[in-house]
Formats: C-alpha cells, sequence, structure tokens
C-alpha cells in the first residue's frame, strides 16, 4: 500500500511540475501495484457518486458547490477523469501515504461503464443516476446495455441511497432494485424535441404512452399493458417563471418543501440537473437557503456552457445532448458559430449520431464554420440541413475567430479539451483539473 502511494505521489508530483493535469497515470501506476487501493482508500468516506449520460459533470460541481458553500471537507475528480483511474488519482491525492483519506466527503463523476468496476471498491452514500440516452454506439452499444452496466454498479453498492430521474423510463427502472431511492423530475411539459432513445416498455414491450413530454423520452410516461409508469417525484420543477440563455427561475417541490428557485445557468435540460443535485443536497441534510444559494450562484462546468468573454463553449457528444444545444442558442446573438468534430476514443470514432441530432439555426447567424478531424463530415450534415458552412483550416484561424465578439463554439469532448486551455489562458481562468 505504502510502496504504491509512493509511487502514485512522485509520479503526481513529477508531473504537475511539467504544467501536465496527473488525472490519470498515478491511479494508474497504484492500481497495478495494488488492484484493490481503491477499497482501502475510499473507506470511511462518504461517497455521492454521479453517473449518467448526460449531466454527470455539471450536476456533480453543482454538488460541490453546495457542499463549499456548507462549509463540509469534500474533493473531486474535477478534470472529469471518470474511469476508475482517473477516480483512484483523486483519492490518492486527497490521502496520506498511509492511505487515509483528508476529507469527509468524496463527489465523484463516474462513467456508466466505469461504475461496474468502480462499485466493486466504493460503497458510496448516494448514486445519483441522471439519465440514458444512446451515447457512443461504438463503445456503450444501445441504451439497454448502458442501463445493465448502471444497474450492475447498484447492485454492488447496497447501501448507497438512489437519486433517479422519474421522468426516464430507462432510468426510473433502477427503483425496482432494492436500494432506498428517492425520485426527481419535472411536473410540466417543456416540449424541448429530440428523438426518443426508448420506446417500448422495459418490462412488456408495448409502446408508452405520455401524457406530456419535456424532451427526447423523458416526461410522464406510462404503460398502459402492465402498468408501468412514472411516480410523482419527491423533488420536482412544478412552475417555469422564466428561461433564457443565462437563468431560469423555476418553483421547485423539495420533499413536500416549496421554493421558487433561481438557476444561474441556461437551458430547460439545466433544470433537470438542477433539480437532481438539489435532491442530493437535501438528501444530505442540507437546509433550503444553502440549495437555493447554490443554484442562484452556480457558473457553469468546464467546457459545459462556459463563457470566456462574449465566446461560449458548449460540449456535445451524443444526439440528445446536441439536439438541446442546437435548442439553447437558437435565440443567442452569434457572429462566428464553429462545431469542432473529433473522433478520437474519447469522443468515439462512429460519428454518425450527429445525423440523428435536430439541428436549428437562426437566420440571424453570420457565419457557420466547420473544424476539427471529422470537419467534412460535420459540414456535411449542415449542408443537408441547408446552411452554408465554412471549413477551418488551421488553429491560428480558430484562435482568430474566437477574437471576435459573440462566438459559440460546439466541440465533442477531445475538441474541447484542446481549445479550452487557449481560451482560459487568454481570460485568466483555472486549468481543468483546479
Amino acid at each position: 500500500m505504502i510502496i504504491a502511494m509512493i509511487i502514485a505521489k512522485m509520479a503526481e508530483r513529477i508531473l504537475r511540475l511539467f504544467h501536465r493535469g496527473a488525472t490519470t497515470l498515478p491511479g494508474k501506476l497504484a492500481l497495478a501495484i495494488k488492484r484493490n487501493i481503491l477499497q482501502k482508500l475510499s473507506r470511511g468516506v462518504k461517497v455521492i457518486m454521479i453517473t449518467g449520460t448526460n449531466g454527470k459533470t455539471t450536476s456533480a460541481r453543482m454538488i460541490e458547490e453546495g457542499l463549499r458553500e456548507s462549509g463540509k471537507s469534500y474533493f473531486m475528480n474535477r478534470s472529469g477523469a471518470n474511469l476508475i483511474t482517473g477516480i483512484t488519482t483523486a483519492f490518492i491525492a486527497n490521502s496520506t501515504l498511509f492511505g487515509k483519506c483528508k476529507k469527509e466527503y468524496a463527489i465523484i463523476e463516474c462513467d456508466e461503464n466505469a461504475l461496474k468496476k468502480v462499485s466493486l471498491y466504493i460503497d458510496a452514500k448516494i448514486l445519483l443516476v441522471t439519465n440514458v440516452f444512446r451515447d457512443q454506439l461504438d463503445r456503450y452499444g444501445e441504451v439497454s446495455s448502458t442501463l445493465s452496466a448502471i444497474k450492475k454498479g447498484a447492485q454492488n453498492m447496497k447501501n448507497c441511497v438512489l437519486i433517479l430521474n422519474a421522468d426516464d423510463p430507462l432510468t426510473y427502472s433502477l427503483s425496482q432494485l432494492p436500494n432506498r431511492y428517492y425520485t426527481y423530475g419535472v411536473n410540466i411539459p417543456l416540449q424541448m424535441g429530440g428523438r426518443s432513445d426508448s420506446d417500448y416498455c422495459l418490462f412488456c414491450k408495448s409502446r408508452y404512452k405520455y401524457h406530456y413530454k419535456t424532451y427526447s423520452h423523458l416526461g410522464s410516461f406510462y404503460c398502459k399493458n402492465c402498468g408501468y409508469q412514472r411516480e410523482n417525484p419527491a423533488f420536482s420543477a412544478d412552475a417555469v417563471i422564466e428561461t433564457n440563455a443565462d437563468h431560469s427561475s423555476v418553483f421547485v417541490n423539495l420533499n413536500g418543501k416549496n421554493v421558487l428557485f433561481k438557476i444561474n445557468l441556461g437551458g430547460a435540460y439545466n433544470i433537470y440537473n438542477s433539480i437532481g443535485a438539489a435532491a442530493v443536497l437535501s438528501v444530505l441534510g442540507l437546509d433550503i437557503n444553502t440549495v437555493e444559494s447554490t443554484l442562484a450562484n452556480f457558473g457553469g462546468a468546464f467546457g459545459r456552457m462556459e463563457s470566456f468573454g462574449t465566446t461560449k463553449m458548449l460540449l456535445v457528444k451524443n444526439p440528445a445532448g446536441f439536439t438541446q444545444t442546437m435548442n439553447y442558442i437558437y435565440p443567442l446573438t452569434i457572429k462566428n458559430l464553429i462545431f469542432v468534430l473529433n473522433d478520437n476514443p474519447a469522443d468515439g470514432r462512429d460519428v454518425s449520431w450527429i445525423w440523428d441530432a435536430d439541428i436549428r439555426i437562426h437566420e440571424s447567424v453570420e457565419n457557420i464554420y466547420a473544424f476539427g478531424i471529422r470537419s467534412g463530415d460535420m459540414a456535411l450534415r449542415l449542408k443537408y440541413e441547408g446552411y452554408p458552412v465554412r471549413l477551418i483550416g488551421s488553429y491560428e484561424e480558430f484562435y482568430a475567430l474566437t477574437d471576435e465578439e459573440n462566438t459559440v463554439i460546439v466541440p465533442t469532448y477531445t475538441a474541447m479539451m484542446a481549445l479550452r486551455p487557449y481560451l482560459a489562458q487568454k481570460f485568466k481562468k483555472d486549468e481543468f483539473w483546479k
């Protein structure tokens, strides 16, 4: 144990000396020496784990803001390194050489497929499951495979409390497990569109009916054949008073307590992220005033609706997220709209998902560009929607465009990680791991 910790901490120091993130290698080295080191490091720590297709990072950062405001001792895998190597690295960085964690709480964003393995070593206090959508077919397969992986992880953590999205028929099915659970959702139609990734009942294969939809397959679903249906969630958005590019005002029910929340992020999908995070913080025992202050002050997670002056960066990685991102930016004033599509392993080699998103671009957008490894595919997709698009041929051209006001960048994951350092340095923002 001590040898593994010494080697891992030395690797971390060397990487940081050279201004590298040190987000996965220390954990990889430690796991090679002691396979169950994560079990030792997480012992006695109150672990809050967040998984699901979309919203993990934003939800985790909201929960972090809540613990910070309440004065709790915590750490998180802030870089978004959410496989077992990155999670182990985060624990190592916050533990002594003898493997004693220095913090009371750990906020852990966990990849859906990685949860099966991570859950063998961590017995989380709370598991928040945001949603299940189609994502990276070459890695995750269909939504049934993703749900199966999350279910196995939840089964491994028999003592954890589940916080489930009641509006998602896939996520809500985990309420059948013996774990104690709470649900959250939106009690009103949002009509945000998007193609459904779950049309048929998990239990009898009949087609779902809906009292209303919010987006994609989320909403007040029910099965006429077997009776499987959304329950009235304990934590819910009951009325949206206002929603725009910068914030939303929402009447919220927090397990029987009503409050008007100002959510300091635009986009209707961030209402879901906010209610899910509020549910976690409430279950942890934080008071309503702290939860309210958390959502009002939260400024966004890196790369996810992040602002750099008048430039915005909005990460996309699957059809549902892409559709809702386009809905969000549709009313914005935009001079340069830049799509950056990569197909590196962390993005997924299969980029066919861009054809399953609904793309609407307002006629007032002056310039539309495509950049990245698969810029040609992105340009073709936009052409078929009838939008004129120009290819960006170099980083220099890209950087010049970001100097102009009202630029919006829509990158995939590795594109965001490659482009954000320039903007962070220019606008004096923290590196992604800080």
